[in-house]
């Protein structure tokens, strides 16, 4: 009887494992098929292609991501030149065979990846701003030490000298702009960015054209 039962339970234990054997064989042959005939639905340097323009300074790529032109910030919706802008950076990407180099910080706050466009190498930013269709971003002064943001800051100073774009629109002005020290935003006196400041905590510029020129933004609160 216990010679009976052992051999059962051999026999049991070796038609599972050959059982098990042969599950295990056939798994492996359809994950190497699957894996041999399943092709990537896009390629890799087609999710980087630019399909559609949101505004003048952010795009949407073809793998769902929106890219946001760094150091650049051309007019919001509803504001003069916004269109043109949009319009703008239409005409220089669309359909067109494009380079995306990323920024150093990968994405913003809001989840956009941030870099800078090149079509038949052409910066696509430096040309928005000679145009006069953004004003240079900057966060930090160290960035002024950057080739590629010099060039920029260039494109820009071009633009003003020729009064087109957003340098072409007059501005109602203060007797004094105030620029908080180590920012890089320029404020009417009156703006609430920069109430109640501390003597020696901000830098003062007599017009908006002065501190422009060196790079600095406009506040987006008080429009100078």
């Amino acid at each position: 009887m216990a010679q009976s039962y052992n051999r059962a339970v051999r026999w049991t234990r070796g038609r599972f494992a050959r059982w098990a054997a042969v599950v295990f064989s056939v798994g492996l042959i359809i994950v190497f098929r699957v894996a041999q005939n399943t092709q990537p639905e896009v390629k890799e340097d087609d999710r980087l292609t630019i399909v559609e323009v949101i505004d003048g300074d952010t795009v949407r790529l073809r793998g769902g991501d929106k890219l946001r032109l760094a150091n650049i910030d051309t007019p919001e919706k509803g504001s003069p030149l916004h269109d043109e802008a949009t319009a703008f950076l239409e005409k220089m990407v669309l359909g067109r065979k494009a380079r995306i180099e990323f920024a150093d910080k990968r994405r913003d706050k809001y989840g956009r990846l941030l870099g800078f466009i090149y079509v038949d190498s052409v910066s696509v930013s430096e040309a928005i701003l000679e145009n006069g269709l953004a004003y240079l971003l900057l966060f930090k002064k160290s960035e002024l030490d950057r080739p590629r943001i010099k060039r920029f800051l260039t494109a820009q100073r071009r633009a003003m000298d020729n009064k087109v774009g957003l340098f072409s629109i007059p501005h109602e002005p203060e007797s004094y702009y105030i620029v908080r020290h180590g920012r890089f935003r320029l404020h009417r006196p009156g703006c609430r960015s920069v109430a109640d400041l501390k003597a020696g905590s901000y830098r003062i510029f007599q017009t908006r054209e002065e501190a422009i020129y060196e790079g600095y933004n406009p506040c987006r609160t008080c429009r100078p």
